[in-house]
């Protein structure tokens, strides 16, 4: 049972790490989405939802049920934004300063 209890909790942690950083990055991929930069940003929201799926599946010892968590993990992040947005902004270069 303590096993269980630890497994959901580790799960719990990384899935709001994963939501809190996704969320970071889908912002800044979007504030940044006519320059070059966002393609970092982008690559590394793909990277994150690889490792977020590959330390699911460690804990879970099953690709499959880490395929299931990291879908519903994915789809509860994307309601989400849907309900609340993205950060929203725009690229403002500093002033000179005299």
């Amino acid at each position: 049972m303590k096993r269980q209890l630890a497994k959901a909790v580790e799960i719990g942690v990384e899935t709001v790490n994963y939501w809190i950083i996704s969320y970071a990055l889908s912002s800044m991929a979007t504030i940044f989405s006519a320059e070059w930069i966002f393609v970092l940003f982008f690559a590394s929201n793909v990277w994150l939802i690889g490792r977020y799926y590959d330390r699911t599946a460690a804990v879970l010892n099953s690709r499959k049920w880490a395929m299931l968590v990291c879908a519903l993990a994915f789809a509860a992040f994307v309601l989400f934004v849907s309900r609340v947005g993205l950060v929203q902004g725009s690229v403002i270069p500093f002033a000179n300063s005299q």
